[in-house]
């Protein structure tokens, strides 16, 4: 997956998150985005990645279908974790700065 603007990194900063609850979720969030839009579309508009022993994942976005896997697990991880126990980086973002 190459990182851009619509690349949405998820990180589960609550204590005692263990990655396996992540891709639970994101398998979860995967079926509902192909049920809505099909396997194929799915397949072809969006991906994801996992970093191995952190509860940390990317999902690429950009397209419709890419949004609404996003939105799906950031749903999920809300009621999963908290609104406080994860945080979203958009890759390629930047900081906002007060000073010109």
């Amino acid at each position: 997956m190459t990182a851009n603007k619509n690349t949405y990194r998820f990180i589960i900063t609550k204590e005692g998150i263990k990655p396996a609850l992540l891709k639970a979720l994101v398998a979860l969030a995967v079926r509902e985005t192909e049920v809505i839009f099909g396997r194929a579309r799915r397949k072809l508009e969006t991906d994801f990645a996992f970093l191995e022993h952190k509860p940390v994942c990317a999902i690429e976005g950009g397209t419709e279908c890419g949004e609404h896997l996003a939105k799906l697990l950031s749903g999920f991880l809300i009621k999963q974790v908290g609104e406080e126990g994860f945080k979203v980086q958009r890759a390629g973002k930047r900081k906002w700065s007060r000073n010109p």
